[in-house]
C-alpha cells in the first residue's frame, strides 16, 4: 500500500471520494461541512478544495465513482441492446432487482449509494438530480424505443398511461421496495423469499408497462435475469 502522503493526484482523489460517502450518507449534503469531508479523507481542508473545489464537485466525483462498476457496466450493455419487448422485460428486471436485491454492488457500496439517494431526496435532491441528469436519460429514451417496438410486434396492450412516464413508474416502484426492505427489519413483511418478490414486482411493472401476459410469459425467465442484477 502507497504511503498516504505519497499518493499520486488520482489516487488522492479516489481516496477522497471514497472516504467522504459515508459522511455524505449519515448527514447529508447540506448538514456535511467541509472539515467533516477532510477529516474523513484524512487531509487538510486546502488539500480538499485542491482536488474539489465544491461538495458539489465532490457529488460529480461519486457518480463517475460508481459508474465504473459492475452493475454499470450491465447497465449499458443492456443499452446496447436492440428495442424490443424482450429489452423491456430485461430493463425492468434489472432496476427492480437491482433496488431489491443489489446483487453486483458489494453490500457497503450499495447501502451508502441507496442512503445516498434517500438523503438527498428529503434535502434539495442534488444528487439524485444529478445522477438522472447523467444516467436516466438514456435509460427512459430506450424505455420508450422498445415500448414502440412491442406495440409494432403486436406485443403491447395499450393503455391511457402515457409512454414517456411509463419507465419513471417503473423505477418508483422499485426505489420505493428499497426503502421499505432497507431497514434491518423490514418496514412491511411482503411474506415472500426476495427473489419472489422481484419476480412479482417485475410483473406487475411490466403489466403497468402495457406488455400482455402473453408477451411476458414468451419473455420473462427470472432465473436466468437474475444473473443480470
Amino acid at each position: 500500500m502507497k504511503n498516504p502522503s505519497r499518493l499520486s493526484s488520482e489516487d488522492r482523489r479516489r481516496a477522497i471520494v471514497d472516504a467522504v460517502k459515508g459522511v455524505f450518507a449519515d448527514k447529508g449534503f447540506d448538514g456535511t461541512t467541509t472539515r467533516e469531508l477532510a477529516n474523513a479523507a484524512g487531509v487538510s481542508e486546502a488539500l480538499l478544495y485542491k482536488h474539489f473545489p465544491s461538495k458539489e464537485s465532490l457529488y460529480a466525483a461519486m457518480l463517475d465513482d460508481c459508474a465504473k462498476g459492475a452493475a454499470f457496466a450491465e447497465y449499458r450493455r443492456i443499452l446496447a441492446l436492440e428495442p424490443s419487448a424482450s429489452t423491456l422485460v430485461i430493463m425492468v428486471h434489472f432496476v427492480v432487482a437491482r433496488f431489491v436485491q443489489g446483487r453486483r454492488f458489494g453490500d457497503i457500496e450499495k447501502t451508502i449509494l441507496d442512503r445516498l439517494a434517500v438523503r438527498s431526496l428529503l434535502e434539495d435532491a442534488q444528487f439524485v438530480r444529478l445522477a438522472h441528469k447523467r444516467f436516466t436519460g438514456a435509460w427512459v429514451a430506450k424505455f420508450e424505443e422498445s415500448l414502440k417496438a412491442a406495440a409494432k410486434a403486436g406485443e403491447l396492450q395499450e393503455t391511457s398511461v402515457r409512454r414517456d412516464l411509463r419507465a419513471w413508474f417503473v423505477h418508483h416502484i422499485a426505489f420505493a421496495l428499497m426503502i421499505h426492505l432497507h431497514p434491518k427489519v423490514p418496514a412491511v413483511d411482503y411474506k415472500v423469499s426476495k427473489d419472489l418478490l422481484v419476480e412479482q414486482a417485475v410483473r406487475f411493472a411490466l403489466h403497468g408497462a402495457g406488455l400482455t401476459e402473453k408477451t411476458i410469459d414468451r419473455y420473462y425467465n427470472p432465473k436466468a435475469l437474475s444473473l443480470l442484477a
